[in-house]
């Protein structure tokens, strides 16, 4: 699973598959961060940048890394800040996506990124830190090559502003990819058994993964069964899932689960937001779900929500087992 943290440091100094140079067009150094992978690289980065014949604003080339501890060297060149009005946003994440698909194609796994167009480029830090962010997130939902993602800040400043970002960095995603469908069945494996296990026991847990939620019942909901399917990260790892189906003026909520390291972090009360959103994108009237009777954590979560009881269902689902539940419902 990818995931990103944040550093504040020396990018010269940190041992990971490739560091990103914030480079000049010409690739030949610089000031600040380009000067000093420069200086520490020796002057065979000098020479493999010569032959590159320079680098356009939102573009990436790659080298060695030479004397450096990272392998390889993805050199960038960031828009200069004219007020916001010359495309700089666009060419900013232009920046951070090349240098990803780079890393891609040379199979690097970890990568370090400085404040790209912060400094003399006087790109406002805040703004440039969202970006990055953000461009960083969407690329690793759907690229999952890449495991580690650093931003490496060199001043206290950048270090405090990724730090606010990233701390309640939240993405809802709709799975449809298979590697999307396999992500959240690891995740369903590894949640239902912490939690459902002391419940109902493990030999159904083991049953129900395998008949529910496993890579092709997964695909089959959603493929025949008219289920849709979410994928909820927290500062771009998998952390969570959920799953809805939306049937005349209800929307049932099938699946809503977050990983126990991740409870109380906010993902709940976002992902029951999106979950209402979602309705009424829809025109459900109301959001039903049925939860396990013995399940009173679950219970009281759904009821602090405005969840209200309706009573008790009991479902046959095959393989001589039969769940015991209540139904809960939530007007719009």
């Amino acid at each position: 699973m990818s995931k990103t943290e944040i550093i504040r440091g020396d990018i010269t100094q940190i041992n990971i598959d490739a560091i990103v140079n914030a480079a000049n067009s010409s690739l030949l150094g610089g000031g600040g961060v380009d000067g000093a992978i420069h200086q520490a690289a020796g002057q065979q980065l000098l020479k493999a940048c010569e032959l590159l014949g320079g680098c356009r604003t939102g573009e990436a080339k790659i080298t060695p890394g030479f004397r450096l501890t990272a392998r390889y060297v993805i050199h960038t060149v960031g828009p200069v800040w004219h007020g916001g009005g010359n495309k700089e946003k666009a060419l900013l994440a232009s920046c951070y996506r090349q240098c990803l698909l780079l890393a891609v194609e040379n199979n690097i796994t970890s990568i370090a990124f400085p404040n790209i167009s912060t400094g003399v480029y006087q790109f406002p830090k805040h703004e440039a830190a969202k970006i990055a962010i953000e461009t960083v997130r969407d690329f690793l939902a759907n690229h999952h090559q890449i495991v580690l993602v650093l931003f490496c800040c060199y001043d206290q400043e950048n270090f405090t502003i990724y730090n606010d970002l990233l701390s309640n960095e939240i993405m809802i995603k709709k799975v449809v990819t298979k590697q999307e469908i396999l992500i959240t069945a690891n995740l369903a494996e590894v949640i239902w058994n912490e939690h459902y296990v002391p419940i109902i026991g493990q030999e159904q847990i083991n049953y129900m993964i395998d008949k529910f939620q496993s890579p092709l019942a997964i695909e089959n909901q959603i493929s025949t069964e008219n289920y849709e399917y979410y994928l909820i990260y927290h500062l771009s790892e998998p952390s969570g899932y959920l799953s809805v189906r939306h049937t005349g003026n209800e929307l049932f909520l099938s699946k809503f689960y977050v990983i126990k390291e991740k409870r109380g972090t906010g993902l709940g009360k976002k992902g029951f937001g999106f979950i209402a959103g979602r309705a009424k994108e829809l025109g459900a009237q109301r959001i039903t779900l049925t939860v396990n009777k013995n399940n009173n954590n679950s219970i009281k979560a759904y009821e602090s929500l405005g969840f209200k009881n309706d009573g008790p269902v009991i479902a046959d689902i095959g393989g001589g087992y039969v769940m015991d539940d209540f139904k809960m419902s939530y007007e719009l």
